[in-house]
């Protein structure tokens, strides 16, 4: 198949490229940065707001990844204009090309973030069966759940054949370095303060990279069409986890200190990836600590030729 992957230089994007290569996809990166990383893909350097070019670039192509957006949820409290322009907005736009064109399929990056917080049932499984929140906590949240609908309006209104990949919080090679895990690694290795919003004892469901790559690519099966996967992790882990299981990897102790709970932050759900392994046989091949040890090793690796860290 030809795939266009938008946001295909970044972190989880260069990996979901790396995916559809194994499988033997015809492939092409359509992003603002050039690709860091060496595969055997065309690029094109343009920005997802520009629909012409969009238009112009998705023609004959069989499937479209979405992956381009605001991934950083400090830039949407600190810039919420532009951040929503190129998450929502852009995901129209994506819909928009894949209909001139008559792309078989567009899947949509989306996250767990898009059910809520509810501290008052922290325990309840969630599946894709369980709404959306209402009443969301953070614009991120409000922006992903608008590229969700524009996806959904699409396939009822056009026909267009959609899929909407939620993601739970990834981790791994190429993170950027603003991201949990390789903040915490640095300034561990660096004898550095670890602050904490709140107690710690908020949880994600922190998934592989290269495990959610894995069930990105699954997702493209014809048993994928108008679906919603949520692609977690097994493990429950608290920012209090991440701490302990680092200083155990890198056998040092972390400098911790706890402040004032942020608002708007998602305080984490029980989430259910079961659906996946049911329709497209997907499951994480990596318990959280083995994808941990092996991250950890390459980010050593990286900081000592002195270029850790990603889009």
């Amino acid at each position: 198949m030809k795939i266009l992957v938008t946001g295909g230089s970044g972190f989880i994007g260069s990996h979901i490229v790396d995916a559809l290569l194994e499988q033997g996809h015809h492939v092409k990166i359509y992003d603002i940065e050039s690709p860091k990383y060496g595969q055997p893909a065309e690029f094109i350097k343009a920005d997802v707001m520009d629909l012409v070019r969009l238009v112009r670039e998705s023609v004959h192509y069989d499937a479209i990844y979405h992956i381009a957006a605001e991934a950083n949820v400090n830039r949407f409290h600190d810039s919420p204009f532009y951040s929503n322009l190129i998450t929502s907005c852009a995901a129209i736009n994506v819909c928009e090309a894949a209909r001139t064109n008559g792309v078989g399929r567009v899947l949509l990056a989306s996250t767990e973030w898009v059910y809520g917080s509810d501290p008052s049932n922290p325990d309840v499984v969630i599946t894709e069966e369980t709404p959306m929140t209402d009443n969301p906590d953070h614009i991120y949240t409000s922006s992903k759940i608008a590229a969700e609908l524009f996806f959904k309006n699409y396939q009822k209104m056009y026909g267009l054949t959609q899929t909407v990949m939620r993601f739970g919080i990834p981790f791994g090679e190429r993170a950027r370095p603003e991201t949990v895990t390789p903040i915490f690694i640095r300034k561990i290795l660096d004898n550095e303060e670890i602050t904490i919003h709140g107690d710690g004892s908020q949880t994600r469901q922190f998934i592989y990279v290269k495990d959610l790559a894995g069930g990105c690519a699954a997702c493209l099966q014809p048993q994928g069409a108008n679906e919603v996967f949520n692609l977690n992790g097994r493990d429950r882990i608290s920012v209090v986890d991440i701490i302990r299981n680092l200083e155990e990897i890198l056998k040092k102790k972390a400098r911790v200190t706890f402040i004032e709970q942020r608002s708007g932050q998602f305080k984490g759900r029980l989430i259910s990836s079961e659906k996946a392994k049911r329709l497209i046989g997907w499951e994480t091949r990596f318990s959280y600590r083995e994808a941990l040890e092996a991250y950890v090793r390459w980010f050593v690796g990286q900081e000592s030729a002195g270029k850790a860290g990603g889009k």
